[in-house]
């Protein structure tokens, strides 16, 4: 069997229960542009109305969904696996980090997510706690269903339309002025643990000390009882219908992100009052992580093009939108790997995730205790939270590619924009390793080592290492590669 230079992949549709419900997810819509999976799908009844469908996973060898060689009934590990050595590169074998992480393996998931109701409240862990967990699940359990390995798990997310998140510690300023103005927030709290809030916003705090002061605030807010914080959530909402969002939330207008943290415009008491309503419509008043959500985090507003980086660690709930997401890659999880997993059954996706969470729509996941010890508590304005990019990337030899300056070892992004005027084509010097792709507008011909493959919407591809890629057509193209 010959090795060509690049294929089209099989992606895998995941149908996350937070997905957007039917054609109206990105995912299901991209799912149909592939003929092996448009006809599995198909076979199972077609994409439901009233079914959600959350991510498409378009570039990776997870074995909870593996991607296809279209055409072959052959995965895109095995593709890899026949010769490492020509799909993967020099580099990417001779890293040592790499060898021993994910030997002749992609470091990585590349993957659409496409959802309209928020994700769980989450982190997860670095590679030291990621390790005292395995072995802690390990041992408690006998097998490993939750923390399937010991990596640290970073994630990008690149908006590809409209992208509302939660990310990360307000500043301690912003936070006290904001609970301040708002009565029913302050009933989260003990009145020694705000007056420890006031008193250190106010004193040009260490970032010790504000960070200790966030400790105890969601150590005390992700620990409230249904009886303390139902009631909380129900005046808040009545009142926020009733007086509107610059009445109720006025007091954090001084705070709004500025630039590129807030592409809608909003004002922050507008986008306090918007995710508010979506959680509590979602998930009800008795979700802790609503109220937890909206008076400790960042909100995030961006438009297409635009990013957001997560470490191990950081606190995180995205709440709409449709995004290109890569991730460092996990291990499947042991329950997982001695039965076949249907693309086609809603299921939740903790068990892949080495996921710490607790709220909107999660319970414990990992231990509250766990998930309050391990976060960073990283505090920084809305406007700092945005991933850095490279426009006309020098390896984008006529100037329409972006990269995306992703800070870790395992991958970074890139988007070229073609068009079918003068910028229809751009040749792409070679990559030290591995490109997985997918095309999100038009049609873009893809060619590399004298193999070609012409991908519309919603098709995905894979090219080896070290070669020249040209890219010819009238689309938009989203990749991740090793580097």
């Amino acid at each position: 069997m010959s090795n060509p230079s690049v294929v089209q992949l099989k992606p895998f549709l995941q149908p996350f229960p937070y997905g957007r419900e039917g054609m109206e997810s990105w995912a299901a819509q991209f799912a149909l542009a592939t003929p092996s999976l448009k006809a599995d799908v198909d076979k199972d009844g077609g994409i439901k109305s009233s079914q959600p469908y959350g991510e498409l996973w378009c570039g990776g060898t997870h074995k909870n969904g593996p991607c296809y060689v279209e055409g072959r009934d052959e995965t895109l590990k095995g593709l890899i696996q026949r010769d490492a050595g020509f799909y993967l590169g020099k580099k990417l074998l001779n890293d040592e980090q790499m060898a021993s992480q994910y030997p002749s393996d992609l470091p990585f998931l590349f993957k659409i997510l496409s959802f309209d109701k928020p994700l769980p409240l989450q982190c997860h862990p670095d590679k030291g706690l990621g390790k005292r967990l395995f072995q802690e699940e390990k041992r408690r359990e006998g097998e490993n269903s939750n923390f399937v390995d010991t990596n640290a798990k970073p994630e990008v997310g690149v908006a590809l339309s409209p992208f509302t998140a939660f990310v990360g510690f307000r500043p301690i300023e912003q936070l006290a002025a904001i609970v301040k103005g708002v009565p029913e927030l302050q009933g989260l709290f003990q009145e020694s643990t705000l007056s420890t809030l006031y008193s250190t916003a106010s004193s040009s705090p260490s970032d010790d000390q504000s960070k200790a002061v966030l400790r105890s605030l969601f150590y005390e807010a992700i620990n409230a009882t249904p009886s303390k914080f139902k009631p909380l959530t129900k005046r808040l909402s009545d009142r926020v219908a009733k007086e509107g969002a610059d009445t109720v939330f006025g007091a954090a207008n001084a705070f709004t992100p500025k630039g590129k943290a807030n592409a809608s415009g909003e004002s922050e008491a507008q986008a306090m009052a918007r995710v508010f309503d979506i959680s509590v419509k979602t998930y009800g008043e008795d979700d802790v992580g609503s109220i937890v959500a909206l008076v400790l985090m960042n909100i995030l507003r961006l438009q297409k093009g635009e990013g957001a980086w997560i470490l191990a660690d950081d606190l995180h709930a995205y709440v709409e939108g449709d995004i290109i997401e890569c991730m460092v890659r996990r291990l499947a999880p042991a329950a997982s790997r001695s039965r076949a997993h249907s693309p086609l059954v809603p299921s939740a996706q903790a068990n892949s995730d080495n996921m710490v969470a607790h709220g909107l729509g999660e319970s414990e996941m990992g231990g509250i205790s766990t998930f309050v010890e391990m976060l960073s508590y990283r505090h920084l304005p809305a406007e700092q939270l945005l991933l850095e990019y490279e426009d006309k990337w020098s390896k984008g030899q006529r100037g329409l590619t972006r990269r995306y300056k992703v800070p870790i070892a395992e991958f970074d992004l890139l988007a070229t924009t073609l068009t079918s005027v003068s910028e229809s084509t751009e040749t792409l010097s070679p990559l030290d390793g591995p490109l997985t792709f997918i095309v999100t507008n038009g049609s873009v011909k893809v060619t590399a080592g004298g193999d070609s493959v012409s991908l519309t919407k919603g098709q995905c591809g894979f090219v080896r290492a070290e070669v020249e890629i040209q890219l010819e057509g009238n689309g938009e193209l989203w990749g991740a590669f090793y580097q």
